[in-house]
């Protein structure tokens, strides 16, 4: 599979979406985990609460996470995938806890690549993960998985990832015009 590199630079693309990231997340360059080495890595932690009259009076309290990994590569195939999906609903399934008031984690990869295999798109979009935890009682976790192929200009989701397309659109738009392609404009 012959891959040229696009006019877009995969580099400036993942400074833009971490960059992008830092109002809400906590952001980590160079971030390593499980023995593996990412580029990126950005945590988001949420709570909620709801109480009456006073703090005393908690009616409910609900915490959200996402740990959202990013990762560059030459050229995504089926392998790649089946490798990023184990990783990510293996070892990083162990950063949830799953405490009274957890309600999701989000288990979020962001894959930029130079080109993708065929099958990608199709592999991407049937990706599924859902771990309860106590019959969802405390809460459960998702996989969400996205990857940008420079050469098709083109961002691929499953379907808990469709929420993060718009914002990977948008900075591949840009990351394209900044390269003067013409395709962000």
């Amino acid at each position: 599979m012959g891959c040229e590199g696009g006019k877009i630079d995969g580099d400036a693309l993942l400074r833009r979406l971490l960059d992008a990231h830092e109002g809400y997340y906590d952001v980590v360059r160079g971030y390593e985990f499980a023995g593996r080495a990412f580029p990126g890595y950005a945590e988001f932690h949420s709570h909620g609460e709801k109480y009456v009259l006073s703090k005393k009076a908690k009616l409910w309290e609900v915490d959200a996470h996402e740990y959202l990994f990013f990762d560059t590569a030459p050229c995504v195939d089926r392998a790649y995938l089946e490798e990023l999906i184990a990783f990510m609903t293996g070892p990083v399934l162990g950063k949830v806890e799953p405490k009274p008031d957890h309600m999701t984690s989000y288990l979020s990869a962001v894959v930029i690549a130079d080109c993708t295999d065929g099958a990608v798109p199709q592999l991407v979009r049937r990706a599924r993960f859902r771990k309860n935890f106590m019959l969802g009682l405390r809460g459960w976790a998702d996989l969400r998985l996205a990857v940008i192929d420079l050469q098709e200009y083109n961002v691929y989701t499953n379907g808990q990832g469709k929420q993060m397309r718009g914002v990977l659109e948008a900075n591949l738009a840009k990351a394209a015009a900044a390269a003067g392609d013409g395709k962000g404009e």
